[in-house]
């Protein structure tokens, strides 16, 4: 079994959340919060 390759997600920067631009923040729907995005 090989492993996923792990990056940093480009769209939080590894946050997690994602600033919106009226204000406030939300979970990064890219990663799911998780701050990694995985590469198949």
């Amino acid at each position: 079994m090989k492993h996923a390759e792990q990056t940093v997600c480009p769209y939080c920067s590894g946050n997690g959340y994602v600033q919106l631009l009226l204000g406030g923040s939300e979970t990064c729907y890219c990663c799911l919060g998780k701050g990694t995005e995985t590469k198949k």
